[in-house]
């Protein structure tokens, strides 16, 4: 035991050098490239360089993300990527020319559109009740009727049948009119949510009578969801007993330094919930393949906001599985 946090402290200060090496690495091939640009052709653009930026960021990530895979047992928000905002910061004080901001996160920490339904078309009884638990949360101002349009009008969108679910489930006679058909099959993007029945804008991103649900939810997870990196309203849904209280104490657990050790076994939630049944691990892990980054780049008049999805498997080196700049 003695030995961990000293080895901890060295992989930390790898990482950290790693990343600024990576980092002053990135912006002077940035910088040399747009030189050489610029003197092949008048008509490079800021845009082009923004881009340019934005790849080579990504790029460090991986690199982040790999090392921290290869020395974690686990994933946790004491890991360095947790600390994502202080990288982009770190970045945008050598790229003098604009700004770079951004953050990482755990996608596996959040709600998988996709679990809500099993292998045999119908609910999986463990994801749809972690959805009405989060669902019906105060924050979001849902009714019971919405909530009930929301997981039935997915559950439609994701079987490969054209059996409406329910009086609240939707098949294409729902969405002709709307010039679409209905998918019935796997969720590609989180924004695809938006298309699906039951679903509005003003759920999706949130206005003055309640908080959004976009935050909680992905296409790009797993369906067990990472306990050490998931949001305080996601633990509230892991059980009807979990009250506030209990989830914010949980989340004080995971951040303390002290605890590391322990947080790889998804079982240390027990040393906080005060109860004798436990929660349901079979949804739970500790574990994460998929991080998503959010970036804005700032350059003169120019502005440019990216989502980026990182694939990091045990096996083999992170790879990009999705770009989308706005």
């Amino acid at each position: 035991m003695g030995k961990y946090p000293t080895n901890r402290q060295g992989i930390a200060l790898i990482t950290t050098l790693m990343i600024v090496a990576l980092v002053v690495t990135m912006v002077v091939d940035f910088n040399r490239t747009t030189v050489a640009e610029i003197e092949v052709s008048r008509n490079f653009s800021d845009e082009k360089r923004i881009t340019y930026l934005a790849v080579s960021t990504i790029n460090v990530l991986k690199d982040l993300l790999m090392l921290e895979g290869t020395h974690s047992k686990g994933d946790t928000l004491l890991e360095e990527w947790a600390n994502g905002r202080g990288y982009f910061s770190s970045a945008s004080a050598v790229f003098q020319e604009g700004k770079l901001e951004g953050e990482i996160s755990d996608e596996c920490g959040k709600i998988n559109l996709n679990s809500l339904v099993g292998e045999n078309g119908q609910f999986d009884e463990t994801q749809k009740r972690l959805w009405e638990r989060l669902l019906r949360q105060p924050r979001f101002g849902l009714t019971g009727d919405q909530i009930d349009a929301i997981t039935h009008g997915v559950k439609d969108w994701i079987d490969k049948d054209d059996e409406v679910t329910g009086i609240f489930g939707a098949e294409d006679t729902s969405y002709r009119s709307r010039g679409y058909r209905c998918r019935n099959g796997l969720f590609h993007t989180l924004e695809e949510l938006l298309l699906v029945n039951g679903m509005t804008k003003e759920i999706f991103f949130g206005n003055e009578r309640g908080e959004g649900i976009h935050p909680y939810f992905t296409a790009f997870g797993r369906s067990a969801i990472n306990i050490n990196t998931a949001p305080v309203p996601i633990l509230m849904s892991f059980s009807d007993e979990m009250t506030e209280d209990i989830a914010f104490e949980m989340d004080k657990f995971r951040r303390d330094e002290t605890n590391r050790k322990a947080l790889e076994n998804k079982t240390w939630y027990k040393d906080i919930w005060p109860y004798g049944n436990p929660l349901p691990e079979n949804a739970m892990t500790t574990s994460s393949v998929t991080f998503s980054v959010r970036m804005k780049i700032s350059l003169r008049e120019n502005v440019k906001e990216i989502k980026a999805i990182i694939f990091r498997p045990l096996e083999s080196e992170p790879s990009l599985i999705y770009w989308q700049e706005t």
